[in-house]
Order: structure tokens, then sequence, then C-alpha cells
């Protein structure tokens, strides 16, 4: 995140792309936070799509969030059987029914 404050570069891989989100959450980066979200999403699969998620909301992610959720519903019966769907079903409910909710919205998949 230094770099990035300092020579307005940073490089943005999956091994780092969630910490440095946090980050610039935490001290209102939004171009970096940007930057962050769209890696986030060119590297969503099946393990991590659930975790990505519960961050989105956590971190005020909007865009991310709703990314992150039509990936969970379009891949559900693979996300559901996880470690992180299981973890996010742990620690936030209000989440996990949302998701079961839209799961039953009539035209989604």
């Amino acid at each position: 995140m230094l770099k990035y404050l300092y020579t307005d570069e940073c490089d943005i891989n999956l091994d780092n792309a969630m910490e440095l989100f946090e980050a610039a959450d935490v001290y209102g980066i939004d171009r970096l936070k940007l930057m962050c979200e769209q890696t986030i999403m060119i590297n969503i699969d099946v393990e991590n799509a659930a975790a990505i998620f519960h961050a989105s909301d956590l971190h005020n992610a909007a865009s991310l969030r709703e990314k992150a959720m039509a990936f969970v519903l379009h891949h559900f019966d693979d996300v559901s059987r996880t470690k992180s769907f299981e973890h996010l079903a742990r620690s936030n409910v209000d989440l996990m029914l949302e998701i079961l909710r839209n799961r039953n919205t009539p035209g989604q998949e």
C-alpha cells in the first residue's frame, strides 16, 4: 500500500488483492480499492466466492458484492460445498439468508 501511496502504482495479484482491498477501505483509498476489486473479480472461483461476497459486504463494495452474489447464485451447488461457504454460514446468518432468498427468487439459475 505504501508503494501505491508514493508512486500511484501497485502490483496487485491474487495473493495480495484481498489484504490490499481491506486496507484501502480502512484508509479510504478508493482508487486502490477499485483496482483490488477488479483483480478479485477476475480471480473469483468456486472456492473463494463466498469469502469474496462476505468481504465485499463488510467493506461496502457494492459492485463487488453484486458480482460475487451473482457468481454464488450461478454456481450455488459447487460453492455451497466449500469451506468458505461454511465459514460464511457460521459467521453471518443474515448474508446466508440473503443468498438463500435470492436463490429461490423466480428467474434465478
